[in-house]
């Protein structure tokens, strides 16, 4: 008699994937000086996925109230912290 086989188990897709929580500001990728992505700003999660998918090297920044932006850094706990000038 054959042996009846198992059904297959579904990976976790979730497993180590950090989530990035909307704090309600706006971010826009920057590479070089220059807006490469965002337009008039998408939500963190979103820049930092933006970012993560260029070839070359490029950051998040918050666009504040009046249009300029503060260049930073995204931690592992999925929070902003804005760069500071030495």
């Amino acid at each position: 008699m054959a042996e009846k086989k198992k059904n297959a188990k579904m990976a976790n897709r979730n497993v180590g994937v950090e989530v990035i929580k909307d704090d309600g500001d706006k971010y826009v990728v920057i590479r070089d000086g220059f807006r490469v992505y965002g337009g008039k700003g998408v939500a963190l999660a979103e820049a930092v996925r933006l970012a993560t998918s260029l070839e070359a090297s490029a950051g998040v920044s918050r666009i504040n109230g009046d249009g300029s932006v503060t260049p930073g850094t995204v931690t592992d706990a999925g929070e902003f912290v804005e760069y500071v000038a030495a």
